[in-house]
Order: C-alpha cells, then sequence, then structure tokens
C-alpha cells in the first residue's frame, strides 16, 4: 500500500485530541462555558438539576408528557418527563417510521455528604450535624472549608420547603473542624485517620440560656431557629 494511502488511513483509524481554543470560535467556548458554570452552580442536588433540566427544556420548545397527551395527535414533538423531581427524560419524536433511536443517558448523583435522619447534637458548648457521605469521597478534602445546606424538606401539612444555607456571600456557612493531613502529628492511613463517622459539620455555639444547669442549650437554640 502506497504510503501517502497509509497515511490518509491512519488519520481515519487513529484517535487523536485537538486544542479547543484551535477550532472553536472564542465567542462559542465562551457561551458554552458561562453556560456549564451556570448549570454547576445551580444544579448542586438531584432535585435541583432535574429542575433546572425543565426549565431550559421548555425554554427550548419542549413539553410535558401529561401536556402531549391531553393535546393528542396535536402534540408536539419535542417531549419531557420527571419522575419524582430526582429523574428527567427527554425526547424528539421525529415524522414518520422510526427505525433506530440515539440515546443518551447521564447519571445526576454527585458525591456529597446527606445529614442522618436525627442530625443535631450537642459536644462540647457545640451543636453538630451528623452526617454520612454518599459516594467515593476523601474525607479529608471536607475538612476546614465552607459547606452549604442545600435540600429539601416536607413539612407535615405535606408541603415541599426549599432550603439553601451558605450559598449567598452573607450566609452563615457549616464547617468540619479537624486538622488537616499536613498539620496533623496522627500517622497511619488516611482512610483510618479520617473517619466518616467523625465529619460532623459545626452549626451553632450560641446557647439559648446561660443558666448553667440548663442542658443541652445550644442544641436547643438551633432548632429555635429552625
Amino acid at each position: 500500500m502506497p504510503k501517502d494511502k497509509n497515511k490518509e488511513l491512519q488519520q481515519q483509524l487513529s484517535y487523536r485530541t485537538h486544542n479547543a481554543w484551535q477550532n472553536i470560535p472564542r465567542g462559542e467556548m465562551e457561551s458554552y462555558v458561562t453556560e456549564y458554570s451556570e448549570f454547576l452552580d445551580r444544579a448542586r442536588t438531584e432535585r435541583r438539576c432535574v429542575a433546572y433540566a425543565v426549565d431550559y427544556l421548555r425554554s427550548h420548545g419542549f413539553v410535558s408528557l401529561d401536556e402531549a397527551e391531553e393535546k393528542g395527535k396535536n402534540a408536539e414533538r419535542k417531549i419531557y418527563h420527571a419522575k419524582a423531581g430526582k429523574a428527567v427524560i427527554a425526547m424528539r419524536i421525529p415524522e414518520g417510521e422510526v427505525s433506530a433511536i440515539n440515546l443518551i443517558g447521564a447519571h445526576i448523583d454527585v458525591p456529597r455528604l446527606d445529614l442522618k435522619p436525627v442530625p443535631l447534637v450537642e459536644d462540647s458548648g457545640l451543636a453538630m450535624l451528623k452526617t454520612h457521605y454518599y459516594g467515593g469521597i476523601r474525607k479529608y478534602q471536607w475538612l476546614n472549608i465552607p459547606l452549604a445546606l442545600v435540600g429539601t424538606v416536607i413539612d407535615r401539612e405535606g408541603k415541599a420547603i426549599e432550603i439553601s444555607t451558605g450559598e449567598d456571600p452573607t450566609d452563615p456557612v457549616f464547617v468540619i473542624c479537624d486538622l488537616l493531613p499536613h498539620l496533623d502529628d496522627r500517622s497511619g492511613d488516611f482512610k483510618e485517620i479520617f473517619k466518616g463517622k467523625d465529619l460532623n459539620a459545626l452549626s451553632g455555639s450560641e446557647p439559648l440560656s446561660f443558666d448553667e444547669n440548663f442542658k443541652e442549650a445550644v442544641k436547643l437554640n438551633c432548632l429555635k431557629l429552625l
């Protein structure tokens, strides 16, 4: 086979990476990065990710499955369905017969710290939130950094209440207090030194009462604020 044919075949079959700066216009790249950054900022939980996706889809002409079923044959061919606020599927239905589909899937769960069912405790005069980790986190990377509390609470009447504390620059934040590995004189495997059960977030220090006989006054003050 001639050398030029071999070279052409190599270009066709070999995987090569390209610098995006060479192939994508700067404005297009900046627009993509801005939109992606907004997504990362807003979609910090599965529920938020689904809400963001629904807003995005509707702004691009998609309608919900329920709306499409009501319209019947006159329904739009761009449809989405959100399941329990924690999963979403979107589809474009072509005209005529369908012989094949293109399917793209992605997970929207991320490593994080979840609160335990009864999380609030008081220890050494400080209110702490007990957590358990989700995903393959490195425990020491969560120490001494500002953390936000983001989630959804269902009240006694069944109403969903969105919670967000720590995202706005003026908000209080939560911190897991411990020495970082390079300052700690404990020796051994990081997995043994920094354990998931110790990832308790500092959430308060002001007591409701200064009466020494009053037990767990800091915890009660946090409950009052909640």
